[in-house]
This record gives C-alpha cells, structure tokens and sequence, in this order.
C-alpha cells in the first residue's frame, strides 16, 4: 500500500540514473514502501479536485514557457502565504477511517461486544480545533476536543456497533513559543468526567524536528495549506521550492523524462475569466517488493484562489489513484485562506478507500492583532487547585484565582 506518512528518518532519495544523496523527509507506506521523489518530498498534503466542477478543457503547454508558468505560480502562492500575519478560528474535522482483515481483528476483537465482526469497518470521529497564530511573534494556540461520542460502524450495514465501554476523542490545550511549549492535559474520572488538569512547561528545543523532540503538537492552520514543504524549515511557503529544483532537473541534458515519463507536464485552460493550470511531476517509489513505482503528482492551481492549489492528486503509471485531497479558499482581509479541504487516502493494492477526512474551517479572521495573553498559561481554562509543573525552572504551582502559587518546598 502506498501512503505518505511523516516520519522522522533520512533516507536516500533516487534521482534520474544516477544516485544523488540528498537530505529530506521520508513517507512510508504500510507496506514499507518509501516513496522517494524527485528533488523533494511531498511533505502534508495530497489532492483531488476542489474549485474544478466547471468542465475543463485542457490544453498543453508549450516546454519553454514551464519556468514563467511554474515561477509564477510559486511566486502567487509564496507571496500569499507571507500575508498571513495573525490567523485565528475554528476547524471542524470529521474523519472515516476504514478496516479490513486481520487489522481489523487487531483493533476491534476486544473493544467490540457484537460477534463476529463485520467484514469491513468503520471508524467515526468528530474533531474541533480552535487555533491562533501570530506569524511574526511565532506564536501558536491549540485546542482540540470532540464533538460527541466516536461511532464504529458496519460498513455493509451502516449499523452501529455496540462498544464495550464509551470511547471519545482526547481533548486538550497546547501553545507553543518560541523558547517553550504548555501542555494542558485533562485529567478523568472513570466516568470520562474532567476532574482537574496538569500543565506541563518545557523547554522548546532549538534546531530539532518536532517529531524529534517528543513534545506534543501543536496544531498550524497553515499546514493545511502545505503542498510540498522543507521540514528543516529553511522554506514554510506551501511548496517548499519543489518547482525551482524540478526546473533545474529539467533543464539538465536527459532531464525531461526518466524511464520514458515525463518528469514535468503543464497544461492550461480558461472557464469564463478563470485561468487554471494543471502542473504534472513525476516521483518514484518502491513497493514492497523492491520494484520501481512510477507515480505522478497532479496539481491544479486556479486564479480563483490566488494561483493556490485546489487539486492534487498523486497515481501511478496505471492512472491508479493513491491519495487525493481538495481546497476550497476565501479571500479574507486581503488573503486566500482555505474554506474547506478533503483527504482521501487508498489501498495501493485493493484501490479501497482507506481514509477520508473533510474539515471546515469557520469563525476565521486574518491580519487581526490577538492579544499576547492568548498565549500564556491564562488561556489554557485553569482552576482552582489545578497544577502547573515547570520543567525549565523545575518549580511546581498550584494554580489559585488567575494566579500560580509556588508548592511549598515542605509540602
């Protein structure tokens, strides 16, 4: 099954003939296939067709003209990106996770009272996140929790199935700066009951991949705009530099095609006074045999949305569909922001839905001034009697009428 998922791990990445070492964010596919891409690695997302229900009748472009065509584009998209200085709202994630076989057996044998389990499986679960970036202050606010009870349902059937005991999605508060991370974790009852909450401060390590230093994460709204991305964060812009390293491939003698596909394609057209382009480059992946897979990454970028992508669509060289994911954007105080996006993820070998997500996003504003104490321990909805552990100072509090009160060393 080919899947992209981060992970935090260097790989050698494959380019052209010839074997160039390069540096970069690997995903791998339950089948331990890696899918190694040319020049860089797509990094969040992957699309299908959003602001694309006008038919279309795309035309080729001609090859001299892929640099002003893709710079453009970059330029449009890296310029739109830089605009968003403070962002803040909600999103609203419904998610469908789909099992089968011996997985399924894994997952569900001892959280389900009805037997036998059904053939295939659904998992249900409702999401919101409330978030606040402030982009120049390299702020983030994050917090999550469900929308009701997760349903695990009968594919076949659409029933619902019983559960042992009630399952619901975590929930809790995070904010990032700088120099440090809160984490405010929600403490139950047996009764899923929210009794009282520990806030844990620890120092943000400079230098290292989130993933990499174990610190829980903070959710970026700007991430859901992420194409391609440089996870060393030297590029944050949504396609991290991919079409200028694609060009400078291109340009190179034998650089056009490898193995008889064409490692860029640029198509056109033009539905009333939207132009779209269509832009094709081409990756490789190994299965889980060791064999080349030929995939292809096809975007579609519109004027409607600033020159954004709207559609991307990863196949292989049997038009297969691996993964698929959708944009819609609003323009909101002089920005292209997204409205709502689709995540569609497939079985590489059975071509089932795997995964699909929708989120919506609402209550948005843009370039609005949030006050920095949205980003302070205030903000994370403590009470009374509640606890804050410092780690970088290694002091503890107990947090008493908006104020944080030292333990007692005797205590």
């Amino acid at each position: 099954m080919i899947t992209k998922k981060v992970f935090c791990k260097r790989l050698e990445v494959l380019i052209a003939k010839e074997m160039v070492i390069m540096k970069a964010t690997a995903f791998l596919t339950k089948m331990t296939c890696g899918l190694v891409v040319l020049f860089t690695l797509s990094f969040f997302n992957w699309t299908g067709a959003a602001d694309n229900n006008e038919p279309c009748q795309w035309v080729p472009v001609d090859e001299n003209s892929f640099a002003k065509i893709l710079t453009m584009i970059y330029s449009r998209v890296e310029e739109n990106y830089d605009r968003i200085k403070t962002w803040e709202g909600k999103v609203k994630i419904v998610t469908d996770r789909v099992n089968e076989g011996e997985g399924r057996k894994r997952l569900y044998e001892r959280i389900l009272v009805d037997k036998p389990l059904p053939n295939k499986i659904i998992d249900h679960g409702e999401l919101t996140r409330e978030f606040a970036v402030d982009a120049n202050k390299g702020l983030l606010y994050d917090n999550y929790y469900s929308d009701g009870q997760n349903y695990i349902i009968d594919a076949e059937t659409g029933r619902n199935l019983q559960l042992k005991e009630l399952m619901q999605i975590g929930s809790g508060k995070n904010i990032l700066t700088p120099d440090h991370h809160l984490d405010c974790r929600e403490n139950k009852n047996r009764d899923g009951v929210i009794v009282s909450r520990t806030v844990i401060k620890q120092a943000r390590p400079q230098g290292e991949l989130t993933c990499q230093s174990h610190l829980p994460a903070v959710f970026d709204p700007r991430e859901t705009m992420r194409i391609f991305g440089d996870i060393t964060g030297q590029s944050l812009d949504p396609l991290g530099g991919t079409f200028a390293k694609y060009l400078a491939f291109f340009d190179k003698e034998g650089g056009h095609s490898i193995d008889g596909y064409r490692t860029i394609t640029v198509e056109e057209c033009n539905v009333g006074d939207v132009k779209k382009y269509r832009i094709i480059l081409l990756s490789l992946a190994k299965d889980s045999s060791g064999a080349k897979v030929h995939c292809f990454d096809n975007l579609v970028c519109s004027s409607k949305a600033g020159f954004n992508v709207v559609s991307h669509t990863i196949t292989d060289s049997n038009d297969r569909v691996i993964a698929n994911r959708t944009w819609r954007y609003g323009l909101l105080n002089g920005v292209y922001l997204p409205l709502q996006t689709t995540d569609m993820h497939f079985d590489y070998q059975t071509g089932n839905l795997s995964r699909q997500s929708t989120s919506t996003f609402i209550d948005q504003k843009a370039n609005v001034p949030i006050s920095d104490e949205v980003y302070t321990y205030k903000n994370l909805g403590l009470q009374n009697g509640d606890k804050f552990v410092d780690k970088i100072a290694n002091k503890e509090y107990t947090y008493q009428d908006g104020e944080l009160v030292p333990v007692s060393i005797n205590k």
